[in-house]
């Protein structure tokens, strides 16, 4: 299958049964008349979004993953919705990404993922019991780095998907589980992460 390929980082690509999803998707479900777009869509963000997306609270991914996922994904979307005829020209041609989102209304698997980091955040930050997992979270290489720009940490980048949702005082909003859970659904609701 050509959705990934070798340079990508592969610790995070292993992890993704890819080819469970593709056999899905094969199956010519999705094409099928048989089934309602509201069927089509549950059976895609219940079955193959969890396939995919199994493991991603510890993902860092690259903008070349993100990118790939959302392409995967809106081929998947593509199959569901069908094409549409243009009023223009009177041809069938595929509906464009924006009318796909509009169309399903769904959180794209990036937002998705994003969502989710927050989500295991919360659960790390409240959790007393083991401060291993915190001491990794929070640190920091010292000594000499190499030449370059320094890589991004997973904590850098869920704090500032953090930031743009609004959330300067996150550190005492993840103790309150409620607060806490309002802002995940947010970050899914706005789907813009």
């Amino acid at each position: 299958m050509e959705l990934l390929s070798t340079e990508i980082s592969m610790d995070v690509m292993d992890t993704i049964p890819y080819e469970k999803v593709e056999e899905f998707q094969n199956l010519g479900f999705f094409k099928s008349k048989l089934f309602s777009k509201r069927t089509k869509t549950k059976l895609y963000t219940s079955i193959i979004r969890p396939i995919l997306t199994y493991g991603c609270e510890v993902w860092t991914t690259m903008i070349v993953t993100q990118r790939r996922l959302r392409t995967f994904e809106n081929k998947i979307w593509r199959r569901i919705c069908g094409p549409i005829k243009d009023p223009r020209t009177g041809q069938w041609r595929r509906k464009f990404n924006q009318e796909l989102k509009e169309e399903l209304n769904i959180v794209t698997v990036n937002g998705f993922i994003k969502s989710q980091w927050i989500k295991w955040l919360g659960h790390v930050m409240r959790r007393n019991t083991d401060p291993l997992i915190k001491v990794a979270l929070n640190w920091k290489p010292e000594g000499r780095r190499p030449r370059g720009r320094p890589r991004k940490r997973w904590m850098d980048v869920v704090e500032k998907d953090l930031e743009d949702l609004g959330a300067q005082n996150w550190r005492e909003i993840v103790q309150d589980r409620d607060k806490w859970g309002d802002l995940v659904m947010a970050a899914k609701a706005l789907g813009k992460l």
